[in-house]
């Protein structure tokens, strides 16, 4: 087959060479043979130039290179993917939906069980010109501005460096850079009050298959008003290397550091649920700090794959700077671990966790893939005149991925103990479904 192809394409630049035959039905024919890959590209651009150009005049007027329109169209992930043929030019159509529902062993305080989506997302991602890319993801959970995630471009022009502008993730915690989509459990530890969330601003990074570094200025959230006041500022950056990293074997350490002016808005607040998000309780609470000037957090993180087992751990500081009153310093940590019991392994790539891909998926004779996780973490914000509260809670995830595109998750998360804050003594637990469809 190869050969009779190279045959086919070689007589049909021998026919055109020697100007036999030229005409909208042999361009048509051309661009044929060109989309089914019997002409490669440079034979079609040079069959283009003779059949619409001065043939007797070939040789001597440079050839400017033809860009071909077509576009390849494919699945990607259960997405929408176009390309250009030159490759210059993508889009890619995804999104995602979450769905959970809940219910609550309460004790003391009611939380009250429920359902809801948690997250409904579509984006639009890919790139112009080769080196442009862009991003726009919405959450129609959110209204308006509110439902805004990513709305960015970047550039990526210079030698393995990222320049990005716009809305996107700060690069703050490993679990906060992993998306919702592949962490372990269906919510993020309760150390997720210190997250750094999405800001307006600029960012440098650079990735590399053993390190990564990145580092922003960052201003309010996108659904954040002015209300006449001059907006907070931050700056951001995150560093993880990677001693080994390999398919199935990987060990990561990361370092970050979160530094926020406040401007005119003299105010904080950190709080957190019981890992669930369907409640709308908070267990740990510091309610609404005033006379703040600035904040800042500091991380680290370890990670390990080894074949199908996975741990990671992560532990922040946060230091609050008042004026005319004594510092407070709040602190939180996590400690998880997760085993495929049908042998798949969790992807890694440029200091964050990826997506699983089963070894034997439903609908192909294959049970899909399943994976076990337990978590321990812990979160104190309780420190001088703050009574925020200081909780620890254990949670036991199954999950079951019958697809790349699809997943279903089961949670048991028990409170071990609060102490402090309004829920003072109270142990809640809980069970938390989700079914979920990323493409």
């Amino acid at each position: 087959m190869k050969i009779k192809k190279i045959a086919l394409a070689s007589a049909v630049c021998a026919v055109f060479s020697s100007q036999a035959i030229a005409g909208s039905e042999v361009e048509t024919l051309i661009r044929m043979l060109h989309a089914n890959g019997t002409v490669d590209d440079a034979q079609f651009q040079r069959l283009m130039v003779e059949i619409n150009g001065n043939t007797d005049n070939a040789k001597e007027q440079p050839k400017e290179k033809v860009v071909s329109n077509d576009v390849a169209i494919k699945l990607d992930k259960g997405g929408i993917k176009l390309q250009s043929t030159e490759g210059e030019f993508s889009a890619k159509i995804g999104g995602r939906i979450q769905m959970d529902a809940a219910w609550y062993d309460e004790d003391g305080s009611e939380m009250g069980n429920g359902s809801e989506v948690r997250r409904a997302r579509f984006y639009l991602q890919g790139k112009m010109f080769n080196d442009w890319g862009y991003k726009l993801q919405y959450d129609f959970v959110g209204t308006g501005r509110g439902g805004i995630r990513d709305a960015f471009l970047s550039y990526n022009g210079f030698d393995g460096v990222e320049l990005k502008a716009g809305n996107f993730k700060n690069p703050f915690m490993l679990q906060e850079q992993t998306s919702s989509k592949y962490i372990s459990f269906t919510e993020r530890s309760l150390m997720d009050a210190f997250a750094d969330g999405r800001h307006l601003g600029v960012m440098v990074s650079t990735k590399h298959k053993y390190w990564t570094l990145a580092a922003g200025v960052f201003g309010n959230a996108v659904n954040t008003a002015s209300a006449g006041k001059d907006e907070g500022w931050g700056v951001t950056g995150r560093g993880t290397y990677a001693f080994i990293n390999e398919k199935t074997r990987v060990i990561h350490l990361g370092a970050a550091a979160s530094y926020r002016g406040l401007g005119d808005k003299e105010t904080a607040r950190f709080k957190q649920q019981a890992e669930t998000h369907v409640s709308g309780i908070n267990i740990v609470d510091t309610k609404t700090i005033n006379n703040v000037d600035n904040y800042l957090k500091v991380g680290a993180e370890f990670a390990v794959i080894e074949k199908s087992f996975s741990f990671q751990s992560e532990y922040i500081r946060t230091i609050v700077e008042r004026e005319a009153q004594a510092n407070v310093h709040f602190e939180g940590w996590y400690a998880e671990a997760a085993y495929f019991l049908t042998g798949e392994s969790r992807q890694y790539k440029k200091g964050k966790f990826g997506g699983i891909s089963p070894q034997h998926v439903v609908g192909r004779d294959g049970l899909g893939a399943w994976q076990i996780a337990s978590r321990y973490s812990v979160i104190d914000l309780n420190d001088n005149t703050i009574n925020g509260g200081k909780a620890e809670s254990f949670t036991l995830g199954v999950n079951w991925f019958p697809t790349s595109t699809l997943r279903f998750s089961a949670n048991y998360v028990n409170v071990l103990a609060i102490e402090g804050g309004v829920h003072d003594g109270e142990t809640p637990s809980l069970v938390q479904l989700r079914g979920q469809w990323a493409f």
